[in-house]
């Protein structure tokens, strides 16, 4: 019973000596400490969300576990100061301990927000980056089950989120189509039938086709409003040769539930490959 109170009578106390330092003018080096203890670390949590989310910067291996290493840096080194501003004994060892739970409790509650905002509240888009294009080969064959070709023409690799959704497009040339087709077809079923990008045959592509989030291809845009933070940014969207308008070509679903869709098409004259992954939520 005593420890259940310990912790509000404590907290009560901590956010007391604040006030009592900031509008009474009864400021201690503690409750300054304190008060950037609590705060600082909002104040840190959100700086650091946005420097890992700086164009280019946030494509450097390693750039967003130094960038996220500021928080427990600032973190203990404000506890560390606020120990040796209130004195030393059993009760310092207790202030600080409350301010501790103070920072966690705002830390928490900032990393839940984060993490809520960022998955449902969120667009992004992304096309041709170096992360991407590096993973192009793998996510192919871990997608369609076949071979990445030794002679592909990787054309294009984007990544589209839309809240909780997400796709993954790939479309590439290969100059053997037919060695390529003969072995996508023994690994997955295909039907003929002409596509007119976003439409193939009398259906249309998404979800009640190929249950597929679309990418931005043949809007006639060079570029897409997105919003992967807190506001609004601008995303190139390159044009894709021999892809829009009326095409003949071989069409696969090669897989499809509720939360997944993946398709394959295949555009034998113009010997492209195309390959959606969407994950629904």
């Amino acid at each position: 019973m005593i420890t259940y109170l310990l912790f509000p009578v404590g907290l009560f106390l901590l956010f007391y000596s604040v006030v009592l330092a900031f509008f009474f003018k009864k400021r201690r080096l503690a409750s300054l400490i304190c008060l950037w203890g609590v705060l600082g670390t909002l104040v840190v949590s959100f700086i650091v969300f946005y420097l890992t989310r700086i164009p280019f910067l946030s494509e450097i291996p390693g750039y967003g576990y130094v960038v996220v290493c500021f928080i427990p840096i600032y973190y203990f080194f404000t506890l560390y100061q606020s120990y040796r501003a209130y004195g030393s004994g059993f009760g310092a060892f207790i202030s600080t301990f409350v301010q501790f739970i103070g920072q966690m409790a705002v830390l928490i509650l900032i990393m839940g927000f984060i993490g809520v905002y960022g998955i449902f509240m969120t667009t992004d888009y992304q096309e041709n980056t170096f992360n991407l294009m590096q993973g192009a080969p793998s996510f192919f064959t871990e997608e369609s089950k076949l071979d990445y070709p030794n002679d592909a023409e990787l054309i294009h690799i984007s990544w589209r989120k839309w809240g909780a959704n997400a796709s993954t497009n790939i479309i590439f040339r290969v100059d053997d189509i037919e060695s390529f087709r003969q072995q996508a077809f023994a690994e997955h079923d295909f039907i003929e039938t002409v596509m007119d990008f976003p439409d193939i045959g009398n259906s249309t592509l998404g979800e009640s086709f190929g249950n597929i989030l679309l990418p931005p291809f043949c809007i006639g845009l060079s570029s897409v409003e997105v919003v992967p933070r807190l506001f609004k940014v601008t995303r190139e969207v390159a044009e894709i040769k021999n892809f829009c308008g009326e095409r003949y070509v071989f069409y696969s679903q090669i897989d499809r539930w509720a939360e997944l869709g993946i398709i394959m098409v295949i555009l034998p004259q113009e010997k492209l490959v195309w390959l959606n992954r969407t994950g629904w939520f």
